[in-house]
């Protein structure tokens, strides 16, 4: 008698797994909501004169990264579509949450960088602007269920 197939995956494919159902994310409606977030974040700190220009954009774009890989991994969880990567992912939704997490601390970080904060002041706020993306997705997919698929 053979054994069962394992259930359990290393890192590597469950980053795999959580690309494929990640692919299934509604990309619109998550660049829309990033560009939202991004320009009332800018548009507060410009009306309130909260931070000199040259921080503004920087922390503006920041949080719509965070609200686009937000909405991406929320929403592929929450989509009526049905596969292998996405049943895995809704059963695991804080694995699943990674790399939506991930995706927004490396763009973060990056983009922090370039904007000239020093390396651990980048690494800093890609941590938590990452981990408010992780929380979010994770959140979203441990309390809310999936939609019906459509009909017809």
């Amino acid at each position: 008698m053979s054994a069962p197939p394992s259930t359990d995956l290393n890192r590597r494919e469950e980053m795999a797994v959580s690309g494929a159902a990640l692919s299934e994310a509604p990309w619109k409606l998550a660049g829309a909501t990033g560009v939202v977030v991004a320009g009332a974040d800018l548009l507060t700190h410009l009306a309130f004169h909260l931070l000199s220009f040259r921080l503004e954009w920087a922390t503006a774009i920041s949080m719509g990264i965070v609200a686009f890989w937000a909405v991406a991994g929320a929403g592929a969880l929450v989509r009526g579509r049905h596969s292998r990567a996405l049943r895995w992912a809704r059963s695991r939704p804080w694995r699943f949450a990674v790399l939506p997490g991930a995706a927004a601390a490396i763009l973060v970080f990056v983009l922090t960088v370039l904007d000239g904060s020093g390396v651990l002041g980048s690494a800093f706020t890609a941590v938590w602007h990452g981990a408010i993306a992780f929380a979010l997705t994770g959140v979203v997919g441990s309390v809310v269920r999936p939609r019906r698929a459509p009909r017809g």
